[in-house]
C-alpha cells in the first residue's frame, strides 16, 4: 500500500533548509496543503539546516492543524534533530515524525 492509498499527500523536499531558501520552501508547502489532504514531507535529501527550516516544519504544521490536515515529516535528518534538540523541541519533532534518518 503506498502513502497515497492512505489520503496522504506526499512532498520530497531536497537541498538546503536554511533562511535563505525558506520563501521557495514556503511556497512549495503551501500549495501542498492547498491539495486538501493529509500532508506528509519527505526531508530525505534535505540540508543543511538552520533554525529558520525547523520554524518553517512548525508553521506548516500549525497551519494544517487549522485547516484540519495532520502533516507528519518523513526522513527527518540527525540535524534537523540536533537543531530540535537545541531548541527544547525534541517532543514536538517525535509527535509529527513517522521516520528518522
Amino acid at each position: 500500500m503506498s502513502l497515497g492509498d492512505l489520503g496522504f499527500h506526499t512532498v520530497s523536499l531536497s537541498g538546503p533548509a536554511t533562511l535563505y531558501e525558506m520563501a521557495e520552501i514556503r511556497e512549495s508547502l503551501l500549495a501542498a496543503l492547498a491539495v486538501g489532504k493529509d500532508l506528509r514531507i519527505d526531508l530525505e535529501t534535505t540540508g543543511p539546516w538552520d533554525l529558520a527550516g525547523l520554524q518553517l516544519m512548525i508553521s506548516v504544521t500549525a497551519s494544517g492543524r487549522r485547516a484540519g490536515q495532520a502533516v507528519r515529516l518523513l526522513n527527518v535528518p540527525r540535524v534537523c534533530v540536533e537543531i530540535a534538540e537545541r531548541s527544547g523541541l525534541s517532543n514536538w519533532l517525535n509527535g509529527i515524525t513517522d521516520t528518522f534518518l
